[in-house]
């Protein structure tokens, strides 16, 4: 269960962050070149600027700790990710030879077929 909420929290994180960094106005602005002076800016001339720079730090800061807290073997358990779809398989037995017998050895009894009485099915 705890598992479940970090990685909803992970995920927010991620999400956030992406939203953040695409938000960011560039340093160079390229915008200027083709347009008059006029600024359009729904925070003022500095809002989004520290807004923004604190939000991407936060999202940062989060999902960094969130990697690292579901790195941890309590969170998802004792197995690795990379080893919980293989199956853990006992270590194989090597084979004994057996022996074989030569066909000069074989015994006319050896070659016989072996009878087998089965019950008849009662009535």
């Amino acid at each position: 269960m705890l598992a479940y909420i970090f990685y909803g929290l992970f995920i927010l994180s991620c999400i956030i962050l992406v939203i953040a960094v695409l938000l960011q106005p560039g340093k160079a602005d390229a915008g200027a070149l083709f347009s008059s002076s006029v600024s359009s800016t729904a925070f003022g001339p500095r809002g989004t600027q520290t807004l923004l720079s604190k939000l991407t730090i936060g999202a940062a800061a989060a999902f960094m700790l969130l990697a690292l807290c579901l790195s941890l073997p309590f969170i998802n358990g004792t197995t690795s990710v990379l080893q919980s779809g293989i199956p853990e398989q006992a270590p194989a037995a090597t084979p004994t030879p057996t022996p074989q017998a030569t066909p000069a050895a074989a015994t006319p009894a050896a070659t016989q077929p072996a009878t087998s009485t089965s019950p008849s099915p009662a009535k």
